[in-house]
């Protein structure tokens, strides 16, 4: 399908064969949208999964949610999906794990929500971690599933970017970045959640919103606070897909985003990006938790790199809707569970 894309892409059909193709790519993703999955008859899954290909805040989401039931008394368990990491077998995450094992959002999680009593669990396949977490929680909130068949999730939601729900443009890759059509995306969901800032147009009606929390960046320790930090060139480190969303989010909070130097989504920063950074103008660098996580691993592995400038990390997190923590609670109690 890669090869497919890169010949849509870059002209190679046209006409009636373009439309046919662009069919088939359509029909390939929105099969991904639901996924075959099985547990226990006695535990309940949460699936929160995004609209497009990275970048919908999807994680940050699904750790809000798996916290909530958490303080709700729920036993939780977050099945992470371990992108570009390569766990050798069904495990629960900890917080000092190898971040090539386990990945970098299932690690940022562990340390998260370890605290709350929240076990994260990442496999080689799928299946093999849900039935692992089935072991010892009552709720599972699975990241990166829109839903599940045979049986259907509890709750299923679709996080989008707030700013930008369907991506750069209403369109499948290679012409947009959606996971999957819009009207496969929302028929599969029970509820549509906007992660983040909101742009310029107002959030849709019927879409709730679970807006950014960014207080400041952890900078030696401490967290420093829009009111100095706006006084400030920032450099952004990223290794996001989409890093204009952080730099969006800066800047509406006064910041003054000077410089991007990005590695590739999900890791790794290479020797090249920190020589960069080393060179740039900025009075501080800052990064999200997870890019931090790619960011110190880097440095550590270049113990003498000269890319060893301060860093803040931005403290992060989304704020739930007053309607999806009274859905969680309901889905926690087994009230929404259901089959197709």
């Amino acid at each position: 399908m890669l090869a497919l894309a890169r010949a849509l892409e870059n002209g190679a059909f046209a006409g009636p064969l373009a439309t046919a193709l662009g069919r088939v790519w359509e029909h390939t993703l929105g099969r991904t949208v639901v996924r075959r999955l099985t547990w226990p008859s006695h535990v309940r899954v949460v699936t929160v999964g995004g609209a497009t290909l990275g970048g919908s805040g999807k994680t940050p989401l699904a750790m809000a949610c798996a916290a909530a039931l958490a303080t709700d008394g729920t036993s939780v368990a977050l099945v992470g999906h371990a992108y570009r990491a390569t766990p050798r077998h069904a495990r629960v995450v900890r917080g000092d794990d190898p971040l090539d094992e386990v990945g970098d959002e299932a690690l940022l999680a562990a340390r998260a929500l370890g605290p709350a009593g929240v076990r994260v669990v990442v496999a080689p396949e799928r299946q093999d971690a849900v039935e692992l977490a089935s072991r010892f929680a009552e709720v599972i909130v699975i990241d990166g599933v829109v839903q599940t068949a045979p049986v259907r999730a509890s709750l299923s939601i679709l996080a989008v970017d707030a700013a930008e729900p369907w991506g750069h443009a209403v369109a499948l890759p290679p012409g947009g970045d959606l996971r999957a059509p819009v009207s496969r995306l929302v028929e599969a969901c029970d509820l549509v959640v906007a992660v983040g800032d909101a742009g310029q147009a107002p959030i849709p009606a019927g879409t709730l919103h679970a807006p950014a929390e960014i207080p400041g960046a952890w900078v030696r320790g401490e967290l420093v606070g829009w009111d100095e930090l706006a006084g400030l060139r920032l450099g952004l480190l990223s290794a996001l897909a989409r890093p204009d969303r952080v730099v969006r989010s800066l800047e509406r909070r006064g910041g003054r985003v000077t410089a991007v130097v990005r590695a590739p989504d999900h890791g790794p920063f290479g020797a090249d990006s920190l020589e960069r950074a080393s060179g740039e103008a900025v009075d501080l660098w800052v990064a999200t938790p997870k890019c931090a996580l790619h960011l110190f691993a880097a440095r550590a592995a270049r113990s003498r790199s000269a890319a060893s400038r301060e860093v803040g990390v931005l403290r992060h997190a989304c704020a739930l809707p007053v309607a999806l923590a009274r859905s969680l609670s309901v889905a926690g109690r087994g009230s929404l569970s259901r089959t197709p």
